[in-house]
C-alpha cells in the first residue's frame, strides 16, 4: 500500500491532536463540562465528584505520546468510569426524566471513551460501554421509571461512540502505514550507506592493489624481459586483485600476509567467504584457522572456505590437492 507524505503528515497531525491537545483541550473540556454541572437540573455535590472522576481518564489520555496503552492502565480508567456514571446517575436520583443536559456527564464519558479508542482499547471502551448501559437500565428500574427513560440518556453516546470506534481505526491503520513507510525509508537509506562504504573501501583497496602493481605493468610497457620473480609477483597481484574483488573482508584479514605469501611460493589459492552475517568472534577463529592451514601447504592448490551457519557460527574448510580439512567454530 503507497502512502504519500501528504497523508502520513495529516494522519500524525490529527493523532497528535488527540493525544496531546494539551493544557487548552484540557481547559475546555474542564471548563464545557463544570458549566454543564453547574447548570444542570439538581446539581449537587454528586456532580463536582462526578467532573473529578471524569476529568482524570481525559488528563491521563492526552499526557500521553504513544498509540499504545497498557491493559491495566486502561482496567483503572475504565473503573473510575463507570463509578462517575454512578455518581452522576445519582446526582440525578430525585429527577423523574431527566432532560437538556441533567445527564451531561454521559457526554463527558464519551470523550473519555474515545481516547480508549484512539490508544487501541477498542475492548475495553465497548466493555465499559455495555456496563454503563447496564447501569443506567438499573437506575431507571430502581427508580421506577420506565426502561426506556435509561435507555434514552445513553443511546446517543453508544452511537458516538460506535462512529468514533471507526474513525480510531481508520486513523491507527494510516499511522501504521506511516510507521512502516518510515521503517522503510530509514532502512534503505541504511542499506544504500553500507553499499556506498564497502564500495568506496573496495575501489581504495583495488587501487592500492594497482599501485602495487605499477613497477611491473611499467616494465610490460616498456617490453622488459620479465624474470621468474616477476612472474610470480605478476600472479600474486592476480590473486590479490580477484581476493578484493570476491572475498573483501578476507582480505583485509590476517590471512592476506599468509595467502602472498603462498602465492610467491608457487601455489595456487582461492578463497570463498559466504560467512558476512556471521558473529565476528567466530569468524576470526575461523580466518585463522585457515591461515594455519595454508601455512603448512607447501605446494599444488589451496582452497579455503568460510560458510555461515544459522546460529551465527561459521563452518570452515580446507582443501589441499586430493586432502580436506573442516572445522566449525561457534
Amino acid at each position: 500500500m503507497s502512502v504519500t507524505p501528504t497523508r502520513v503528515r495529516l494522519s500524525q497531525r490529527i493523532l497528535r491532536s488527540i493525544l496531546g491537545g494539551g493544557a487548552i483541550y484540557f481547559a475546555l473540556f474542564v471548563v464545557v463540562h463544570l458549566t454543564l454541572a453547574l447548570t444542570s437540573d439538581g446539581s449537587n455535590a454528586w456532580d463536582a465528584a462526578c467532573l473529578v472522576l471524569v476529568v482524570i481518564p481525559q488528563w491521563v489520555l492526552i499526557r500521553r505520546r504513544s498509540l499504545d496503552l497498557p491493559l491495566r492502565t486502561a482496567m483503572v480508567l475504565a473503573i473510575l468510569i463507570i463509578a462517575a456514571a454512578v455518581l452522576g446517575l445519582m446526582s440525578i436520583a430525585d429527577v423523574g426524566a431527566p432532560s437538556g443536559y441533567d445527564a451531561w456527564f454521559f457526554g463527558a464519558i464519551a470523550f473519555d471513551l474515545l481516547g480508549l479508542t484512539v490508544v487501541g482499547r477498542f475492548g475495553t471502551a465497548w466493555v465499559t460501554m455495555a456496563v454503563l448501559v447496564a447501569v443506567t437500565v438499573l437506575w431507571a428500574v430502581l427508580g421506577d421509571r420506565p426502561v426506556a427513560v435509561g435507555v434514552d440518556l445513553i443511546v446517543r453516546h453508544i452511537a458516538t461512540l460506535a462512529v468514533g470506534t471507526a474513525l480510531a481505526a481508520s486513523l491507527r491503520r494510516s499511522n501504521a502505514a506511516s510507521t512502516a513507510f518510515r521503517a522503510v525509508q530509514r532502512r534503505r537509506r541504511t542499506e544504500e550507506d553500507v553499499a556506498r562504504a564497502r564500495a568506496s573501501t573496495r575501489r581504495g583497496a583495488v587501487e592500492q592493489v594497482l599501485e602495487q602493481a605499477g613497477p611491473t605493468l611499467r616494465a610490460i610497457a616498456e617490453g622488459r624481459r620479465l624474470s621468474v620473480e616477476d612472474r610470480r609477483q605478476m600472479l600474486v597481484l592476480e590473486g590479490a586483485l580477484r581476493d578484493q574483488i570476491r572475498t573483501p573482508r578476507l582480505n583485509a584479514s590476517e590471512l592476506r600476509v599468509v595467502v602472498d605469501t603462498a602465492r610467491r611460493r608457487g601455489i595456487n589459492v582461492l578463497l570463498l567467504d559466504e560467512a558476512d552475517e556471521s558473529a565476528p568472534e567466530a569468524r576470526a577463529r575461523a580466518v585463522h584457522w585457515l591461515a594455519e592451514r595454508l601455512e603448512v601447504t607447501a605446494e599444488g592448490r589451496f582452497v579455503g572456505r568460510l560458510r555461515g551457519l544459522e546460529d551465527g557460527g561459521v563452518r570452515a574448510s580446507a582443501v589441499r590437492d586430493d586432502l580436506g580439512d573442516a572445522e566449525v567454530f561457534r
